[in-house]
């Protein structure tokens, strides 16, 4: 389950946010307001028994109590990962995957193209699509991170940074997978 993209800031929205973790056994992808609805609210993540993925930016990893003031995104994301029992992906150049168990994945894949509104979305739903498949999580959240930043660079390639969308990104997923 995905939710997040488009959601809007209410306490509405936090709410069924909350319900989605405490009542949902099924992995659930958190991104943009889904994340959002975490802030100052992060017993909620605390207390949920099933899979977890958050997908924030430094921004949003910031609202939830992420510490980047060292400069060191590895050991913040690793920390947050195993301290709140849920796989982080902190976006951002060498996008990075950590999870619980104390394993991380940096990405070399991607570009500063894919800094924009609603590239995460489409990385959010690729999670959310391969986990909804049946794959380990342990493969399927780097491999939406590579193929994500790979179909990006074929964009970026093709099209040039600066021009890219996330529609574009999207367009490029089945000549990227193919060669996966």
């Amino acid at each position: 389950m995905l939710a997040g993209p488009g959601l809007g800031r209410s306490d509405g929205v936090s709410a069924l946010v909350g319900a989605v973790l405490e009542k949902s056994a099924c992995p659930v992808v958190l991104d943009a307001d889904g994340i959002n609805a975490l802030s100052g609210h992060i017993d909620r993540l605390d207390r949920r028994r099933g899979l977890t993925i958050l997908t924030p930016h430094d921004g949003e990893f910031a609202r939830l109590g992420g510490d980047l003031s060292d400069g060191d995104r590895v050991k913040a994301a690793k920390g947050f990962s195993i301290t709140h029992k849920c796989i982080l992906v902190l976006k951002g150049h060498h996008t990075i995957t950590a999870f619980p168990d104390g394993a991380v994945f940096l990405n070399t894949t991607g570009n500063p193209g894919m800094a924009k509104g609603r590239s995460g979305d489409v990385l959010a739903g690729m999670i959310a699509g391969l986990l909804g498949q049946g794959l380990d999580p342990k493969l399927a959240v780097p491999a939406a991170v590579w193929l994500h930043g790979r179909a990006g660079d074929r964009c970026a390639q093709d099209l040039g940074e600066y021009s890219m969308t996330p529609a574009d990104l999207i367009a490029y997923l089945p000549e990227v997978m193919k060669g996966f």
